[in-house]
């Protein structure tokens, strides 16, 4: 399980560093949300995030249980909780379009997958 979680969380990190680096306003209005200067500037700071990330998962997909699995387990389910809760939020205050609760939908699964991956 945490090898399928790692990759498939690797794969998307690595789609969304060119995406952010390049086109981050196409990103920020896929979900209904107006892209400005201050969105293009911090898609484009966060996505070398999003790289550092997919290099992790992908290098670390073969981790066996212990302390290290455990840490990137703990980690990535925040992060994608984290990023969802946000996307549920803004969409529940009229910020952003339906989309992100797709988003949101695909992110909780990636965090209950890491959870649930985690050394037993």
């Amino acid at each position: 399980m945490f090898r399928i979680v790692s990759i498939v969380s690797a794969i998307l990190c690595l789609a969304l560093f060119p995406l952010l680096l390049l086109n981050s306003g196409f990103y920020v209005q896929s979900y209904g949300v107006t892209a400005d200067a201050g969105a293009d500037f911090l898609g484009r700071r966060a996505s070398p995030m999003f790289l550092g990330l997919a290099v992790l998962l992908w290098m670390g997909r073969g981790t066996g249980a212990g302390a290290a699995r455990d840490a990137i387990c703990y980690g990535m389910a925040a992060m994608w909780a984290g990023i969802a809760a946000t996307g549920i939020y803004e969409f529940s205050v009229g910020t952003a379009q339906p989309m992100i609760v797709a988003a949101a939908a695909l992110e909780l699964v990636l965090a209950i997958g890491f959870l649930i991956a985690r050394s037993r």
